[in-house]
């Protein structure tokens, strides 16, 4: 097991505060002013005298080739002084490779256990359905934990439906570039404290992630294209039924310093939404889509401070 795959695993934890299922606590329409949209994905806009804010709700992948109309995306970045990222997970390396090595025996089972003998009947049963469905050979993971082997499923899966985690992040990236806007991330959180929660669970907490790891597998399947199609037209209706946030809230709960850094993010959304309207100009932001439109989250939120926010229709 390398550093560079508990880096992965980091990663994928960090974010978002997370379902299995989509959110059932979706903000209504009636916190924003309808406007028309031009064709592709829907923006949040709020204007402060000579400031403005775009927010634009993103997801977590795209299946590959996925086309989408990103002329007006270009427009709106056009001018901007800056474009704000959802927040990254980062960790020192030497940190992280220094606890790994002195920590070696939290990436394997237990006493010469092998990970399907240890799981309750039913939950081995859909692991190796999904595993097997994936092409993966029993021994592949026979060693490892099952909270590792829970994000090496999503890998894996997302590499057979060619899904690509890199966009549409990536192609703001390219506007951005092209027209000379800086990029920055609203805020770095450190993953180290993630990683070593995370690895010494205790197998019967490890395999909750694993559990629910299968259950977001099986969402996936059914519904990650569907949802960015519907991302890609601007359709938050069929988002909306098609949405399952990319963590997992369940696992989070035994992870404590997850649940800090996934309420955190919110917070950093709308401290940088304010920053913004601080200064003369225009400022892009990017808001993964769960966090931007839950009950709790950023739009509901800014409405809930006195903000005028103009939004697509439903």
């Amino acid at each position: 097991m390398t550093y560079w795959r508990v880096a992965l695993t980091a990663v994928l934890l960090v974010g978002p505060a997370a379902a299995a299922q989509p959110p059932a606590d979706w903000a209504t329409n009636e916190v924003v002013v309808v406007t028309a949209q031009p064709p592709g994905p829907a923006f949040w806009h709020i204007k402060k005298g000579d400031s403005e804010i775009w927010i634009l709700g993103t997801i977590a992948e795209m299946p590959k080739g996925q086309s989408w109309n990103s002329r007006h995306l270009s427009e709106v970045i056009e001018g901007a002084h800056a474009v704000l990222i959802p927040p990254v997970a980062s960790t020192a390396i030497l940190s992280a490779g220094w606890f790994l090595l002195t920590h070696h025996d939290l990436l394997s089972m237990p006493d010469g256990k092998k990970l399907e003998e240890t799981l309750p009947l039913d939950m081995r049963a859909r692991f190796v359905a999904a595993r097997t469905s994936l092409g993966i050979p029993a021994e592949k993971f026979e060693d490892d934990s099952p909270i590792l082997v829970g994000f090496e499923l999503q890998n894996k899966f997302g590499e057979a439906a060619k899904l690509d985690s890199h966009e549409p992040i990536g192609m703001v990236k390219k506007i951005a570039g092209e027209k000379h806007v800086s990029l920055h991330p609203v805020a770095d959180y450190s993953a180290l404290d993630i990683v070593k929660e995370a690895l010494r669970l205790p197998l019967a907490a490890q395999e909750i992630c694993l559990d629910e790891s299968l259950e977001r597998l099986a969402h996936r399947r059914n519904h990650a294209a569907a949802l960015a199609e519907a991302w890609a037209v601007g359709d938050l209706k069929a988002i909306e039924a098609n949405y399952a946030e990319h963590s997992f809230s369940k696992c989070a709960k035994q992870i404590p310093s997850f649940g800090r850094v996934a309420d955190q993010a919110v917070k950093d959304y709308l401290k940088a939404v304010e920053d913004a309207l601080s200064k003369p100009g225009k400022t892009v932001m990017l808001a993964d889509i769960g966090s931007l439109l839950r009950g709790t989250g950023v739009v509901e939120q800014l409405h809930a401070k006195g903000f005028v926010i103009e939004g697509p229709a439903e």
